[in-house]
């Protein structure tokens, strides 16, 4: 009879997430790793196998906890009008990141990954999926936006995500922060 887990797996993955998201995938050694997943090697090894398999799991806990989160502020209307929500995401997120300065794991995962390695590109392009689609289901709600086609929204959100992760990797790199108000107005032609 197999033993039972001796930890919680999801606070195990959070911790993973945590530090690959501080550290990059390469620069995250093993012991740095179960010190903050809180396993021995051995229920490491047993329950992920190895380093990467736990670097996939933390992509898809970020994916079912930060990328769902910003899913669910984009799509409730009970937020706002399309162009607030909008804002709250840019603002929110350089407000949280501004002493960490570890940006979105996602675009972290893009750039040390690239193409290389096709279960990171996979989950990182999925990700990525969802927040336009959220960004494309909040620009239906923009008043200034009402008489563009689907086409051009699908556009504008395609540029407004590219936008949101280029802020991203600049937030890692300590930019200073951005007028999203006036640059998301001037993008999508209203004021907010």
């Amino acid at each position: 009879m197999a033993r039972p887990r001796e930890f919680d797996m999801d606070t195990a993955v959070d911790g993973a997430m945590q530090i690959f998201w501080r550290l990059g995938y390469a620069a995250t050694n093993l012991p740095d790793l179960l010190r903050a997943m809180g396993l021995t090697r051995g229920s490491f090894y047993k329950a992920f196998g190895d380093k990467h398999s736990a670097y996939l799991a933390a992509l898809d806990r970020y994916d079912r906890t930060c990328i769902s989160a910003a899913v669910a502020l984009l799509t409730d209307q009970s937020k706002g009008s399309g162009t607030q929500r909008l804002l709250r995401l840019f603002e929110g997120t350089e407000q949280e990141d501004k002493a960490a300065r570890r940006g979105c794991l996602v675009c972290n995962a893009m750039v040390e990954h690239g193409p290389g390695d096709a279960k990171v590109t996979a989950r990182t392009a999925a990700m990525s999926a969802r927040l336009e689609g959220a960004i494309f289901d909040a620009l239906k709600d923009v008043p200034g936006l009402a008489n563009d086609g689907e086409h051009s929204k699908r556009r504008k959100a395609a540029i407004i995500t590219r936008l949101y992760l280029g802020a991203q990797a600049m937030s890692k790199a300590g930019a200073a922060e951005a007028d999203w108000r006036g640059l998301l107005g001037e993008l999508l032609g209203c004021e907010i």
